[in-house]
């Protein structure tokens, strides 16, 4: 089977990967005739307002999804049961709505940004930027890893074969598509690679529907509701993924993509629920096994990353569809990532201190920035691992991030560069603290410092981190307050508005596509009419 298996899945599952690149290269070359060459540094990163509701709601799961679900969602039904799987279904889609929220409140003061680090610049200044970029960038690679990861331990434990050959087949193919057409055709290509996935999920629920008959004992007291990992998901999974989302600039793209507001809200509507089934679909096929019997929780030497896929043992061509599924999330959550990491590169390094770079230094950021993800992929660490250190290091931050919306007379006083980097900080020392606190007597600091970032998805650090970042920015807040009140010359705040009439990028630096400035690219109508419209929004023919 094992033979027969390889055969089969790897040609496949190649063909679907390479299938996607051409596909993304034609509409590519189709899309740049049609502008006539003339699209900037601008839209390539951002696709500024280029697209509708339907394809943004498509993009938004594609992004969300990734063949990390196949893994993530089933193996914490091991631990958290069916209340666990629950939130953490919940919690993977309704980020995509409040990142939709909030980017429509952004581009609404800021017509022409670029990222999310465009925001931070204007409310903090240049040090918080690259602090905050630093993190995003730190949030991004780990996703990308663990999506690497992720197909990589498909192929090498379920198909059969070695993992590195499928790793670099996507990390290529997807490269060269997101350097050569940009975000726009990711997002174009979001939408086939979305649809077969779902048409693939439906087949795998249709067959698992009619043919699973194994007998269904009691259900064991870890896969009921009132278990304590189940319990610590209602905190842990939103303030993680919410966290989490907030710091991805692929979420975030696609707030500057949409067309107008209204596409902006229906598509996350869209992607949100979408991303919600599909997860607890998975995470629900991890359960049933583990409810069924299929797999043995007291086995040590038991695969944890396998779980799902027991629901089709000795079925060969299910296991390939299952493979098809893998590299098809795997493309789209990876081309996603890619162009996320470029554009945040791009705003924050590459743009304010190198005025000169073109689009030849972007295509050039796409391919440097994949390689270490690539070769760390080939580890083989835990998916849930990866993402648990990530989860915590972004929890520290997203508040005192995102207060910066208050920008009134009173925010400037409150949520200051310094208060904001002080709630970051002692939120983050707060974890350290508590992994001294959690160190046991047969335990090293460097033991209890690896369970709380890397083993356990347990509700207090992530609780600890929330509230301490809370409470040192307004400790933060009080010092500056304190400080300004008694030291001469000090008492007026600096002023950080959000308020930009700028045209983008392009004008702001005149950087160039080729020979061609922001002032050469044909007005294009409002993609929308009062309220639904943005100020400086063009709308582009995708």
């Amino acid at each position: 089977m094992v033979a027969t298996l390889v055969a089969v899945a790897y040609p496949v599952g190649v063909a679907t990967v390479v299938g996607f690149g051409v596909l993304a290269c034609i509409l590519s070359w189709q899309h740049e005739r049609r502008q006539g060459g003339k699209d900037t540094v601008e839209f390539f990163l951002t696709a500024r307002n280029s697209v509708s509701a339907f394809t943004i709601g498509w993009s938004f799961y594609a992004a969300a999804m990734g063949s990390w679900a196949l893994y993530g969602p089933p193996s914490y039904a091991v631990s958290a049961g069916i209340l666990g799987i629950t939130f953490y279904s919940i919690a993977s889609g309704i980020p995509i709505m409040i990142v939709a929220f909030l980017g429509d409140i952004l581009q609404s003061k800021l017509p022409g940004i670029l990222s999310l680090s465009d925001y931070t610049y204007k409310r903090f200044g240049r040090f918080v930027q690259l602090y905050v970029a630093t993190m995003m960038l730190f949030n991004m690679g780990i996703a990308l890893t663990a999506e690497y990861t992720a197909v990589g331990d498909l192929f090498e434990n379920t198909v059969g074969s070695k993992r590195w050959p499928i790793v670099v087949i996507i990390a290529v193919v997807a490269t060269l598509y997101t350097a050569y057409g940009g975000l726009l055709i990711s997002i174009i290509t979001d939408q086939w690679q979305a649809f077969l996935s779902v048409i693939v999920v439906l087949i795998l629920v249709v067959y698992v529907a009619v043919d699973f008959r194994t007998p269904l004992p009691p259900i064991p007291h870890y896969l009921g509701p009132g278990n304590y990992n189940g319990l610590s998901a209602i905190a842990v999974m939103p303030i993680s993924l919410i966290s989490a989302t907030i710091f991805s600039e692929a979420m975030w793209q696609r707030c500057w993509a949409s067309a107008n507001s209204r596409a902006l809200h229906t598509g996350a509507l869209l992607g949100a629920t979408a991303t919600i089934v599909v997860v607890f679909i998975f995470a629900f096929g991890g359960y049933l096994a583990v409810w069924s019997g299929l797999f043995d929780v007291n086995d040590p030497n038991a695969d944890y990353n396998t779980i799902l896929f027991l629901l089709f043992k000795d079925r060969t061509w299910l296991l390939v569809i299952v493979a098809v599924l893998s590299a098809t999330m795997s493309t789209s959550a990876v081309d996603s990532i890619q162009n996320a990491i470029t554009d945040s590169v791009g705003a924050t390094l590459v743009r304010p201190f190198f005025k000169r770079a073109d689009v030849t230094w972007i295509r050039g950021l796409v391919v440097l920035l994949n390689i270490p993800p690539v070769v760390v992929s080939l580890k083989g660490y835990s998916v849930l691992q990866l993402f648990l250190m990530a989860n915590l290091i972004t929890t520290t931050t997203t508040i005192p991030l995102m207060a910066g919306l208050w920008h009134g007379p009173r925010g400037q006083k409150v949520v200051t560069p310094f208060s904001m980097m002080t709630g970051s900080l002692v939120s983050v020392s707060s974890l350290f603290w508590w992994a001294a606190i959690k160190q046991t007597a047969d335990q090293t600091y460097r033991a209890a410092l690896y369970r709380v970032f890397f083993v356990a998805y347990d509700y207090p650090p992530f609780l600890i981190a929330l509230g301490m970042s809370i409470a040192g920015l307004v400790v933060g807040a009080a010092l500056e307050a304190a400080f300004r009140a008694v030291v001469p010359g000090c008492g007026r705040y600096p002023v950080y508005a959000l308020d930009d009439n700028r045209e983008g990028l392009d004008a702001r630096l005149g950087v160039r596509l080729g020979d061609v400035t922001q002032d050469s690219v044909p007005e294009y109508p409002a993609a929308g009419k009062g309220a639904d419209a943005y100020p400086a929004g063009k709308q582009y023919e995708a």
